[in-house]
């Protein structure tokens, strides 16, 4: 049975408290939030194996947040991937106590669900994915946080905003995009169909899993993506028809993108119906995104590419759901998504 809550927000309210560093933390600029449902459950776990005395070993199961507005006002449901070495509580608020784009969402009138991959979050990891690391390391937040909007020092290790993001980074293991994007599939086969809105190397689950059950998949939304040159990295684990060459080698253009040749090149039939927006930003990572369209279309991909400096929204970059501009650039996705037919 669903139920209503209205989500009490902190509207105007500050808190400076124990931090006695720059941070403060603030909330409801997303607007009061009414909510029909809220709650979790997991997917995958249906992955088992025989264990002693006659037990058995769950794996490679994937927690599914949800929360559903008290009046939604759009036809698909939005899943949101996050990034790698982060978590579903990217979505949730700023290193600044802002509100995420997960209440931006909602406040729009989204069905929303948001996973953990497995191995990072509330996905519980095991031996099989790989060495756990000591501990989160700043240095690669440094690198992509690099933003004129970030709410601190984005390259000062030891900057508050820093060390908040950097707390939801799990340090591993992972337990891979394959598994990630069955476990994706799964949910899409239960709530589906619905629009994927991935990040950073999250966007290689997302393709993958659209191949797995394009049927369900309204819609892919990739910002900041990475593997989205689909004759690359993650060429192995995508449907291509006819299928390309085990000794496959991209051909560079004009432009040096790496591409199929143009003489009859292969298709994507998995993504023939599914629409593709990819969003980058001025310093972020987004220098292969161009020829990911050229490579999209190619193998007759729906694809727009959507370069935020042409919205007039500059300075801003890997991390722009953590940004001062956040909710600002919430709308452009609302809007993205509300597009999708």
């Amino acid at each position: 049975m669903g139920f209503s809550v209205s989500v009490l927000r902190k509207t105007g309210f500050l808190l400076v408290g124990l931090l006695s560093t720059h941070l403060v933390l603030a909330g409801g600029e997303a607007g009061v939030i009414s909510l029909r449902d809220q709650g979790h459950f997991y997917v995958g776990g249906k992955n088992t194996e025989p264990a002693e005395n006659g037990s058995v070993q769950v794996y490679n199961q994937m927690y599914v947040g949800y929360q559903l507005p008290a009046e939604k006002s759009h036809k698909y449901p939005l899943i949101l991937v996050h990034g790698g070495g982060g978590q579903a509580s990217d979505w949730f608020s700023t290193p600044d106590g802002r509100d995420g784009w997960r209440d931006y969402f909602l406040a729009a009138g989204f069905d929303v669900y948001w996973v953990d991959r497995p191995g990072y979050g509330r996905s519980p990891t095991n031996v099989r994915y790989g060495e756990l690391a000591e501990s989160a390391n700043s240095s690669i937040i440094n690198f992509l946080a690099r933003s004129e909007h970030w709410p601190g020092d984005s390259q000062d290790p030891d900057d508050p905003a820093i060390v908040e993001w950097l707390s939801s980074s799990p340090p591993g293991p992972y337990a891979g995009d394959s598994i990630a994007a069955t476990d994706i599939s799964e949910l899409l086969e239960r709530i589906g169909p619905a629009i994927l809105v991935t990040h950073s190397a999250g966007a290689a689950s997302g393709w993958l899993a659209t191949d797995l059950n394009s049927d369900k998949v309204a819609g892919v939304i990739a910002f900041e993506p990475g593997a989205s040159n689909m004759t690359s990295s993650i060429r192995e684990g995508l449907t291509f028809e006819p299928a390309l060459a085990a000794d496959f080698v991209p051909y560079k253009d004009a432009e040096g993108c790496e591409m199929q040749s143009p003489n009859s090149p292969s298709r994507l039939p998995n993504f023939a119906a599914v629409p593709v927006h990819l969003v980058g930003s001025e310093l972020g990572l987004i220098a292969g995104l161009p020829c990911a369209v050229k490579v999209f279309q190619q193998a007759g991909v729906s694809v727009n590419y959507t370069y935020l400096p042409d919205l007039g929204f500059l300075g801003n970059g890997h991390f722009m759901m953590a940004e001062k501009n956040n909710g600002e650039l919430a709308q452009i996705f609302i809007d993205l998504a509300a597009s999708i037919p």
